[in-house]
C-alpha cells in the first residue's frame, strides 16, 4: 500500500504542485523558475518578502477564476498512475514476470520456555529487527509491526478454524476461537535499520507483513528448540497447550 498508493499520491501532488506554481507565476508575472514552494507558501526567489500563502492560493483557484493563468480550469485537482517499476520488463525464461519492486527484511528472535507439566508456552522476550526502507510514518510502522507480530503469535500458538467431520464450523465466534490477548503479547524490542529502495517514489518498502510473516516461524522454531533436547518436535500450527502437552506426556509422537 505505502508503494503503490504512495507513489500514486505523490505524483498527483506534484501536479497539484505545479498547478499553484503556475498560477503564483501568473500573479507574480514572473516565470516558475524564479519561484520557490515551501510547504504550500510561494514566495519569489530573492524577495522573500513577495510570498503567496497557501490560503490565497487556494482561494485563487477556486474563487477567484479571473486571477488564473489563461486556459487553465478553477479547483485543484489532479490524477496519477504509478506502475510497478519491474513490471514493464518482459517475462523471464520460465515466463515469470517480476511485479513487486523490492522486499521488506526482518529477523525475529523470540526467547520462549515451556512448562513441562502443562505444555504452557511463554513468551519471556522477544526482539524484531526489519528494514522497510523509508519510513512515511514511524508510528504507524510501529503499530504494524506490533500488530503484525500479536497476529503472528496467534497463528502460532492459539488461532484455528476448526471443523467437525460433517464440514460443521466450530470455531464461528470468539467463544470458541482463540485469540491472544493482551496478556499473552510480550514487550518486544525492535531494532531499526533503514535502506531505501531505488525502485520507489520515496524509498519505501512493505511494513506491514514484517511482523505477521516472522513471528510464526520464529515461535514455532523456538518452541522447538526447545522440545528439541527432548527429541521431539511439532510440525504443525497451531502449537497449542493441549498438543504440546499431550507431547510431554508421552501421548502422541
Amino acid at each position: 500500500m505505502a508503494i503503490m498508493l504512495g507513489g500514486a499520491a505523490a505524483g498527483a501532488a506534484e501536479k497539484i504542485k505545479k498547478q499553484l506554481l503556475e498560477i503564483a507565476a501568473h500573479n507574480f508575472q514572473l516565470p516558475v523558475d524564479r519561484l520557490i514552494y515551501d510547504g504550500g507558501d510561494i514566495s519569489v526567489d530573492g524577495d522573500p518578502d513577495k510570498v503567496m500563502n497557501w490560503n490565497l492560493l487556494i482561494d485563487i483557484a477556486h474563487r477567484q477564476y479571473h486571477k488564473m493563468p489563461l486556459g487553465s480550469e478553477p479547483g485543484l485537482q489532479a490524477q496519477h498512475t504509478w506502475e510497478v517499476p519491474t513490471g514493464g520488463a518482459l517475462p523471464a525464461e520460465d515466463g515469470t514476470v517480476q511485479m513487486y519492486p523490492c522486499y521488506a527484511f526482518e529477523a525475529h528472535i523470540p526467547l520462549i520456555t515451556i512448562d513441562p507439566d502443562t505444555g504452557q508456552v511463554e513468551i519471556l522476550d522477544y526482539h524484531m529487527g526489519h528494514d522497510c526502507g523509508t519510513v512515511l510514518n514511524p508510528d504507524v510502522v510501529r503499530g504494524m509491526s506490533l500488530g503484525g507480530i500479536a497476529h503472528g503469535i496467534g497463528a502460532a500458538l492459539y488461532e484455528k478454524f476448526e471443523y467437525d467431520e460433517g464440514g460443521q464450523h466450530l470455531s464461528g465466534s470468539f467463544m470458541d476461537y482463540l485469540l491472544p490477548s493482551s496478556h499473552e503479547i510480550p514487550h518486544v524490542e525492535m531494532i531499526k535499520h533503514y535502506t531505501p529502495s531505488p525502485l520507489t517514489t520515496f524509498g519505501q518498502k512493505g511494513s506491514g507483513e514484517s511482523g505477521y510473516l516472522g513471528a510464526p516461524a520464529a515461535i514455532a522454531s523456538a518452541v522447538n528448540d526447545a522440545l528439541a533436547p527432548l527429541g521431539k518436535s511439532i510440525d504443525t500450527l497451531p502449537m497449542r497447550v493441549r498438543d504440546i502437552e499431550a507431547l510431554l506426556n508421552g501421548q502422541t509422537e
